[in-house]
């Protein structure tokens, strides 16, 4: 396990750019999509996308990756800024078009499409414009904000999701504008429109306006990006529920985030892959304003899992890939240790509420199967819009809190013990400032679950401890397996604690390779 240099200035630094940030914001002048979405809200939905054609469906992944716009038709060729807007063709799984326009003087001015500014692979038909429903999304091309050569730092395409990655990672997890469930099915709000304002000469800082547009809601938002380590993102919105409908009518959830997980050390159900792991992230992080810190373990589950976290005081909260050795995962192709975190820090309107996760089965790395999001507890008025604004870092853990001791989480383990006893051992190692004297685990066990034994060991490298539980279904008859409960430990000296508290989904003892 390799962890990055704790950045004591980070979060002050964070917090004062958030600041003047949400004090610029607040002019209303800033959300340029307020009124169009309210006046939307207010009438029947009508898709404002472009309809899929048959050409765009067809295109496969690798077909769609191999079709590019050409160069000159890039936005802001001609800026002083150090940013390039690469618009992508609608495609494959993501065929609807929508609009991208730049923003001058006030006014939103449409990009033009045409068929003929795409350069499409010799083994493909050359479509007209009328074969293509327009762009899909588009990409953000720059150097950090402190130079070097450029790189491609973000991505929009599909739906409302997005994906970043700070300057030292590459892309992994993804994040979404709205997660909406009505009537026990999940609906998919559309990021419609894109407006873009020139970036400042010499600057790496870019600011653009979205409108989103769904059967139940509308919203506008407004993301102001700084590229770096982390890579940061200012979400501002103003969610409209479409008239007719009660906020109770639509389970609402902020801040979301779609990720992949399939095995680690950690899972009980074994896999016959080569690798000892393959996640793009393996914990949901949250931290309260009481500065309590918990770290959930992500699985596979054999069934749909969904989990709630109570939260009164959100101070932050995310999905994270903290295993950054190339041997803990051994795949040269893709490359694992390098997946990006994410962060949510929230600004405005996300206070108090639930952190839900929800877990979905998947036998292989390619499906998103785990969603994270921030539920409000209280929902607008009826009438009133639904304001947030939250500051979302890409970046490699959860950031660096000075006034903070709490240890982290850095490895958990499963197995069997080698008699016949059929208990099974966890190992959880903890990185402690100092483990001397041994903190002692304080640990809650779910019911039909009991603990056979707990010690801490002190490991050879000075600042890591490791816990070491057995634990026994009271029932040895029965494996448990399923949704059975979460065992919680955190270390605590003198009462009080000194660490994560680590949360394990108890899901049965481990089985035998798939």
């Amino acid at each position: 396990m390799m962890l990055s240099p704790a950045c004591p200035l980070l979060l002050s630094l964070l917090l004062l750019t958030s600041s003047q940030l949400a004090a610029h914001d607040r002019d209303p002048k800033q959300q340029f999509y307020a009124q169009e979405a309210e006046r939307l809200a207010a009438l029947p939905y009508a898709p404002g996308f472009q309809a899929p054609t048959a050409f765009a469906r067809n295109l496969n992944y690798d077909a769609l990756r191999s079709i590019r716009i050409q160069r000159q038709h890039f936005l802001f060729n001609e800026s002083a800024g150090n940013l390039r807007i690469e618009p992508r063709l609608a495609g494959s799984f993501n065929s609807k078009g929508i609009q991208l326009n730049v923003l001058q003087d006030g006014l939103s001015h449409p990009v033009p499409f045409q068929a003929s500014y795409f350069k499409f692979p010799q083994d493909l038909p050359t479509p007209g414009d009328n074969d293509l429903p327009g762009y899909g999304g588009f990409r953000v091309l720059g150097p950090t904000h402190i130079g070097g050569s450029a790189y491609e730092q973000f991505t929009f395409g599909g739906a409302s999701y997005f994906r970043g990655h700070p300057d030292t990672l590459s892309y992994g997890l993804s994040a979404r504008g709205l997660i909406l469930r009505r009537s026990g099915k999940e609906e998919f709000p559309l990021f419609e429109r894109f407006s873009f304002e020139e970036p400042a000469a010499q600057s790496s800082q870019l600011v653009w306006q979205a409108l989103l547009n769904s059967p139940s809601t509308t919203g506008a938002f407004r993301f102001h990006s700084t590229p770096g380590s982390p890579a940061i993102m200012e979400v501002h919105a103003d969610i409209f529920l479409r008239a007719g409908l009660r906020w109770d009518d639509v389970g609402i959830g902020l801040a979301g985030f779609s990720s992949m997980f399939w095995f680690s050390p950690a899972s009980a159900r074994r896999t016959a892959d080569f690798r000892e792991r393959v996640h793009d992230s393996e914990g949901l992080a949250v931290v309260t304003t009481a500065g309590e810190h918990f770290w959930r373990v992500l699985t596979n589950p054999t069934k749909l899992r969904h989990s709630s976290f109570p939260v009164q005081g959100l101070r932050g909260f995310g999905l994270i890939q903290r295993e950054r050795s190339f041997a803990a995962y051994e795949d040269e192709v893709a490359r694992y240790e390098r997946r990006t975190s994410a962060w949510v820090i929230p600004i405005m309107g996300m206070n108090s509420g639930r952190i839900k996760l929800l877990e979905i089965p998947t036998g292989n790395e390619y499906n998103d199967n785990i969603v994270a999001f921030f539920e409000p507890e209280t929902p607008p008025a009826p009438g009133e819009p639904l304001r947030i604004a939250y500051r979302l870092l890409w970046c490699d853990d959860v950031p660096a809190d000075p006034a903070s001791q709490s240890a982290r989480v850095i490895q958990t383990r499963v197995g069997q013990l080698p008699d016949k006893s059929g208990i099974t051992l966890l190992t959880v190692d903890f990185v402690l400032a100092s483990i001397d004297p041994l903190p002692t685990p304080e640990i809650q066990m779910p019911e039909g679950l009991r603990k056979q034994f707990a010690y801490l060991k002190p490991l050879p490298d000075g600042k890591t401890t490791r816990l070491h539980l057995g634990v026994l279904p009271e029932d040895t008859g029965t494996n448990l397996d399923g949704n059975a409960g979460e065992i919680r430990v955190r270390l605590v000296r003198e009462g009080k604690p000194v660490s994560e508290t680590w949360i394990y989904p108890w899901s049965g003892a481990p089985r035998a390779a798939l």
